[in-house]
């Protein structure tokens, strides 16, 4: 994961729960069996004893003083901190100071295949393949389970049903180091596997947050200072929450600019099922709070959403709260006019405020910027190797993995596009440990931006090859040369060569047909202790616009027009990027009005789809636009930026805005469900 982030992370979670129980999601034993029915009545042999332990389920009860102590290191896991300028002297040049708390829930990711593994004994070492999306850290992870050397130990990742996040993290290491280990037990294959209620139960979830604003504000507009406190539910481990919280905590004041900010981010430990990766890695949580307080801000100020984000948001020239200075690739005020634009924002917003009747409309409005790839750390690294096959057919192979969000067919394109030759000329091999060296996790929408850089490399030198090769078959300069659509051309006089002629004639003069592509991201210039720096390379930003009608008689409302705009930078795949930001929105969608993965006393109360709602087609707004903007960045190939996380980021808090201007009250955890609408409605009328 890069130095600085293994120097973040905490080993403290033992596969087996050892002499203390700290969740229901910990495994207490494993039972190795010839079928399922074997298994589950051998496991009802099991018996074990209980002592009770003082618990505690809430994070801002975790850091009292005198709470129980989950670890014996304490409840808080970690703290992060951004302090830009001299927040107390920012809140006495404000004209009105607005303070709020902001909720947010557990979420599943529901990936349509949970966790499964097969384990295979080979020669003094075992074949690992399963349902991932980092094979390199399961064979690290499985080699530390079975006492062997990685080198022992060869993992290929299996087709894989959907990931979102949890597939990197611990639960896959531990299904797949206990098939490892039933494997060299029985010296027979050994298949491992969650079923829905287990895999809903102990892989991780998005964290819960309490998240407390403070802000201040000129009377015409202007921000001048941003207090928040961040409080993750970590549940009862670490897992990869502290990189979580590292993320929210630059991101928690929103995308705008203001020149006083102290943010405190602070992850706890609790008794619940524990948390780490999901789709946004912490966006989602701040950005609802941080984009409802500046809501909650103009009312107070009494001007409109769209002109206080003029004032204040980021743009080129201007510094966020880390004070790292936006550079010119900065392409939020175009999606920010795009979405104000197609949605006619003011003239409805100013029209819902009249309106009269029990079927309300509301209008509202949200924009993100989202740090690319994995942030502030020293190796932010992959790898990726091309070959040429003597028939013309180009193999690309890589450990970053494919789960569903056609990635690794942007990576092929991208090849393609730099070889001159049809993506129909690609095969992409399944990912594999003993073939592939190590390309970082596949996490944080990296693969394209960091992944892309390693797959243009290693095809600009094959081409570079293939172009001499090329000149001496044609006749002509180096400079002469062009290969487009599979052939090779002189551009003087327009004689050709095929591209099967052209591989043929390299293999037979003993050129290279293999190439390794490595990349490795600049260095990130961050302070640790005030959080201050540039913790990322380049940024995503992106704006949306959500509108809802709600019945006042029984809450229950509907999204009806969603608008979307996003600066990918460069879109590889236009229509893989539309399918990202759709995908994303209606995941956003569900997280905003109905997911929550409900905890009773640590206890998982709906653990399966029947009972845990996600959005289905009926969901989604009838009225859906997506719109991609290109300012090209400075990290990906030929500009792109990632895509895939941040568009679940901005629904929750378009949508809890849009009820704002619908009903005039404001809903300040998630989920916002028709329950919430009502109290809130009847609240008013008391």
């Amino acid at each position: 994961l890069g130095d600085v982030y293994k120097r973040q992370l905490i080993p403290d979670r033992p596969l087996f729960a050892e002499g203390k129980v700290r969740s229901v999601g910990d495994i207490v034993a494993a039972v190795i069996a010839e079928g399922k029915k074997y298994a589950e009545e051998a496991a009802k042999l099991i018996k074990v004893g209980y002592d009770p332990l003082p618990t505690i389920f809430d994070p801002l009860d975790a850091i009292k003083e005198g709470a129980p102590k989950i670890h014996e290191s304490g409840n808080i896991v970690k703290h992060f901190k951004v302090a830009k300028g001299d927040v107390e002297k920012g809140f006495n040049e404000a004209d009105v100071i607005v303070e709020n708390e902001y909720r947010t829930q557990f979420q599943d990711s529901a990936s349509m295949e949970t966790e499964r593994g097969l384990a295979i004994p080979e020669g003094d070492g075992v074949l690992i393949m399963g349902s991932m999306q980092c094979p390199h850290l399961v064979r690290e992870a499985v080699a530390k389970i079975i006492g062997l050397s990685p080198d022992k130990v060869k993992v290929i990742q299996a087709v894989t049903g959907g990931a979102f996040g949890p597939k990197s993290d611990e639960v896959v290491y531990d299904v797949m180091g206990i098939a490892a280990l039933a494997a060299l037990k029985t010296k027979r294959p050994a298949f491992c596997w969650l079923d829905r209620e287990d895999s809903m139960i102990v892989h991780t979830k998005r964290h819960p947050a309490v998240i407390k604003h403070k802000t201040g504000a000129k009377r015409d507009g202007r921000l001048t200072a941003s207090k928040v406190e961040i409080y993750l539910d970590s549940g009862a481990y670490a897992s990869s929450g502290v990189l979580v919280i590292m993320r929210a905590t630059f991101h928690a004041n929103g995308a705008y600019e203001i020149p006083h900010v102290k943010n405190d981010g602070y992850l706890v430990y609790t008794n619940n099922t524990y948390t780490g990766s999901l789709r946004g890695f912490g966006a989602p949580q701040v950005f609802f709070a941080a984009e409802s307080q500046i809501d909650e801000v103009a009312k107070r100020l009494g001007i409109d959403p769209v002109e206080i984000r003029r004032i204040n948001m980021l743009k080129p020239g201007r510094r966020t709260s880390t004070n790292q200075l936006v550079d010119g690739s900065c392409g939020l005020p175009e999606c920010f006019e795009k979405v104000i634009e197609a949605s006619d924002f003011l003239e409805k917003w100013r029209r819902n405020l009249q309106q009269n009747g029990s079927l309300r409309k509301g209008i509202g409005l949200a924009i993100l910027y989202h740090g690319n790839s994995l942030g502030p750390t020293e190796n932010d690294y992959a790898s990726v190797k091309i070959s040429i096959e003597r028939n013309g057919e180009v193999h690309l192979g890589t450990c970053l993995t494919e789960f569903g969000t056609g990635s690794i067919s942007g990576l092929a394109q991208i090849a393609a596009s730099v070889l001159g030759v049809p993506i129909s000329y690609f095969k992409v091999l399944r990912p594999d440990t003993s073939q592939f060296k190590d390309s970082g996790p596949t996490v944080a929408s990296r693969v394209v931006t960091i992944g892309g850089r390693a797959v243009k490399i290693a095809a600009e030198r094959l081409r570079d090859r293939l172009k001499i090769v090329a000149s001496h078959l044609l006749n002509c300069k180096l400079n002469e040369v062009a290969i487009v659509d599979g052939y090779a051309f002189n551009t003087r006089n327009g004689k050709v060569v095929k591209w099967k002629d052209l591989v043929e004639a390299a293999y037979n003069m003993g050129v290279k047909m293999e190439e390794e592509g490595f990349f490795e991201a600049p260095v990130c210039e961050w302070n640790e202790e005030n959080g201050q720096g540039s913790p990322y390379v380049q940024y995503t930003y992106g704006a949306a616009v959500a509108e809802v009608e709600v019945d006042l008689e029984t809450g229950i409302y509907r999204v009806t027009d969603y608008y979307v705009a996003f600066d990918v930078g460069k879109a590889i795949n236009p229509r893989g990027v539309l399918g990202q930001i759709y995908g994303g929105s209606v995941q956003g969608i569900g997280y905003a009005m109905m997911e929550e993965l409900v905890h009773e006393n640590g206890q998982v109360k709906n653990p399966n789809l029947r009972d845990y709602y996600i959005p289905t087609s009926l969901d989604i707004p009838k009225n859906f636009k997506a719109f991609i903007v290109e300012k090209e960045g400075p990290l990906g190939p030929f500009g792109a930026k990632v895509i895939a996380e941040p568009p679940v980021a901005l629904p929750a808090p378009a949508i809890r805005n849009a009820i704002l201007n619908a009903i005039g009250r404001s809903i300040n955890s998630l989920p916002i469900t028709p329950e919430k609408v009502l109290l809130s409605l009847l609240n008013k009328k008391r």
